[in-house]
Order: structure tokens, then sequence, then C-alpha cells
């Protein structure tokens, strides 16, 4: 093959392991003199459409869904009386049951592909939708409530480690990070309406949160079965997952204290979530639609900003030096969260994360699957997603337990969010010269 047939980055018809732009190695060659190592290049216009009906479908998802995760936490609390540190239990233990069975299923995907787990998980996630409608409408006890929940956490768990795997088959090195941008905007898109969709609904009944969610769920589900191809073949498919795999993830030690920094960051991050939810809600008693329109300003600037920062992080520096940066700027927001008691004062704070955030998340599967061999990407997915969960179901759990006991001093709470997540931004700095080292002349292999 003419090398000029695959200047275009597709790992797929490639054969050549140097020169091409879908190598590493050709892009630390010509970036020797430049600030610091970065494979990566804009690439928007250039990625296979496959991965833009990937992010419309996180898009219509995102629509639906968004508002269940939001408001969640405030019917257990307003309308089924159910205590912090309870509602604090339930969404921490809802992320370890997630973590798990993003662990095994992203060695299964590894082995018998990713379009399977794509088309078939959303079907039961529609029905269990629809009877959260009928349970909150019905108002039937609470543990129903969070049983039907726990069963959407568990499909969207087995389908998560195949949507960001089959967008690594879809992208080279050099692509990665757009392609991973791109899913990322489309979400938080829809991230933008669904909140406000959710908030109106919400003043006719939180039930309709629930309908929404199904009924966009069916529109996803529609558009991946058409339009999205089988993006990986094993080669030697399974029917299950073998652990043994997962003992390439455990020798890799930047990878390991990569996660071990997932699991303080998850921590921390975790309480922009629920903490947040009921600080604004119901400690700072700001209305329900307000609640909306903060979390809707984050996706609208994430769709704004995110393709500009997205040209800055690729021209220059590493995506664990950008993570760091990004870090800061949540723990700007931890402490303006310590003194913001006005509505907007929250947009501001919301502003800020958003900021920080469109740094953060673009990295965070680009670092992983960049690291992982070709057929690891998703065993790999799976073993930080399971270690990172315990920093979340602490988060959620010991975040709401400390929120609760700081009610009266809230500022005393935030202020600590702050000081942890500064470490945590202290740390990926730390990580950037090692990231580099492990970068400087690696290139997309397989595990054998």
């Amino acid at each position: 093959m003419d090398r000029s047939e695959c200047e275009k980055g597709n790992p797929t018809v490639c054969p050549h392991e140097y020169g091409c732009k879908s190598s590493v190695i050709y892009f630390v060659a010509i970036q020797k003199n430049r600030f610091s190592y970065m494979p990566y290049e804009y690439a928007v216009r250039n990625l296979d459409r496959r991965v833009w009906y990937l992010s419309l479908a996180r898009f219509i998802r995102a629509m639906g869904r968004v508002s269940s995760f939001i408001f969640l936490p405030l019917i257990f609390v307003a309308v089924y009386n159910v205590s912090f540190l309870v509602t604090g239990l339930i969404l921490g233990v809802a992320t370890l049951i997630q973590a798990v069975f993003q662990y095994f299923s992203g060695m299964w995907t590894d082995r018998v592909g990713r379009r399977i787990f794509l088309i078939v998980m959303p079907v039961p996630v529609i029905a269990l939708y629809f009877l959260m409608y009928f349970i909150v409408s019905d108002h039937l006890p609470f543990y129903y409530l969070a049983a039907a929940w726990y069963g959407t956490m568990m499909a969207n768990a087995i389908q998560f480690p195949a949507i960001q795997a089959a967008v690594a088959d879809l992208t080279s090195v050099s692509y990665r990070l757009s392609g991973f941008t791109v899913l990322r905007v489309m979400a938080n898109l829809g991230a933008a309406v669904g909140p406000i969709l959710g908030g109106f609904l919400s003043i006719y009944g939180f039930q309709l949160i629930f309908l929404l969610a199904g009924i966009s769920t069916v529109a996803e589900v529609s558009i991946l079965y058409l339009y999205v191809s089988e993006t990986y073949f094993p080669l030697d498919p399974s029917p299950g997952p073998h652990i043994k795999e997962t003992k390439f993830a455990y020798r890799d030690h930047f990878f390991l204290i990569f996660t071990i920094a997932g699991i303080f960051w998850g921590f921390f991050l975790r309480q922009n979530g629920p903490a947040l939810t009921l600080y604004v809600f119901d400690l700072q008693n700001l209305p329900v639609l307000d609640l909306g329109f903060i979390y809707a300003l984050n996706g609208t600037l994430v769709v704004a900003l995110q393709f500009p920062i997205l040209r800055l992080i690729s021209r220059i520096s590493t995506p664990v030096m950008w993570r760091s940066a990004g870090v800061i700027f949540y723990a700007a927001a931890f402490i303006l969260l310590a003194v913001s008691n006005q509505f907007l004062l929250f947009l501001l704070v919301m502003a800020i994360m958003t900021i920080g955030e469109d740094f953060v998340a673009p990295t965070t599967q680009t670092i992983i699957t960049t690291l992982a061999a070709v057929n690891l990407r998703g065993t790999y997915i799976g073993v930080y997603n399971l270690y990172s969960s315990i920093g979340r179901f602490f988060g959620a759990f010991i975040g709401l337990a400390m929120l609760y006991f700081f009610r009266n001093i809230t500022s005393s709470f935030w202020v600590y969010v702050a000081i942890g997540t500064l470490a945590v931004s202290l740390w990926y700095f730390l990580l950037n010269r090692p990231f580099i080292k492990r970068m400087d002349g690696s290139e997309e292999t397989t595990a054998t």
C-alpha cells in the first residue's frame, strides 16, 4: 500500500509501523523540538462516520436520561423522605455495582466484539424506565424505585466499555482525542437540553422524567442498530471474559498509578453531583427549575468551549498535563461554593467546573486506550472503572454524610473538598514526565 493511502490515520488500513500520521513514533519525531510531546491532532472532520452516529446516540441518551440522574436524589429526599445518609449509600452502592459490571463487560467486549453490547443492553433499560414512571406515579415504596434504578445502572455499565472501545477502534492514536471529544460534546449537548426538560416536566410530576428517559432510549437503540456496524473482530473470539487478560493491566505500572489517582479523583469529583444537588436544593432552598438551569449551563458551555479547548490541548503538552490543569478549575469552583448562596453565583461555579471538565473529561479514555494494546482496550477501561468507582462510592456516601455533618457550616465542607482536589492535581502533574517517557517510541500493539 502506498504510504499516502494511510496518511488519514486509519489504523485498520495502515500496515506501516513507522512514518505514517497514524503512528505515535511519527509524532515523536516531528515534535522533538516542541515544548512537550503530544501525539494527538485536531481531526474532527476526518473521523469515521460511525463515531458521529455513536455520538448522536449519546446525545439522545443524555437528553433523556440526565434528568433522571440529577433529580433522583431529590425524589428520594423530597418525595420519599429518605435521609441524606441513606440516599448517599444508595447512590454509592450503585457506583460499585456499576463498576463490577463494567469490569467484566470490558473483558467480554474484547472477546466477542462491541456491537452486541451496543444494541442489546439498552432494551431492558427501556422497560425499567417505564417501570420507574409507574412506581413514582403510583407512589410505590422507594425500594422499588431504587431496585429499578439499579437495573438501569447494571445495563448501562455493561454497555459503557463497548461505547468507549468502539471509538478507540475507529480512531488512530493521533485522532483519538478528537474522537472522544466529539462523543463528549454530543453527550453534553443532550445534557444541556435534558435538565431543562426535566425541570419543566417535574412541575407536572417527577414521574415524567422517567417516561422521557424511556422514550429517548428507544431512539438511541434504533440509531445504534441501523448505523453502527461492528468495529472490532477479535482474533480469538470466546463466549465469555478471561480474567487472565487483566494481568496485562496489573503489570502496567504507569496504568496502576494513574488508576490509583483516579480513585482519589473520583471521590472529590463526586461532590459536584449528589452533594451539589442537595446543597443547592435542600440547604440553599433554590427551586428545582433553577437547579435544572444550573446543570443545563454545564452542557451548553461544553458544547461552546470543548472544540476550542481541544485545539489547545492538541497543540501543546500532554493529556496528563492538561488533566492536572483542569482539576485546578474544579478546586477553584469548590472554593467559590464555600461563599455561594445565590443563583448567579451557582451559575458561575458551574461555569468554572465546566472549563475544568473540558480539560479533564476527554483525556480519561484517551489516555487509557492509548496505554492499552488493541485487544485489551475494553479490559483496561473495565479495570480503571472498577477501581475508580471505589472513590466515587465513598465520594457519594461519605460526601453526603459530611455535608449533613457540616450543614450549619457548609463552607468548611467545600474548603476541605477543594484542598483534596488540589492534591489530586499535583498528582497528575507528577505523572506527566513518566507518561512522556512511556509514549516516547511506542506504537499500537496487540497483547499476546
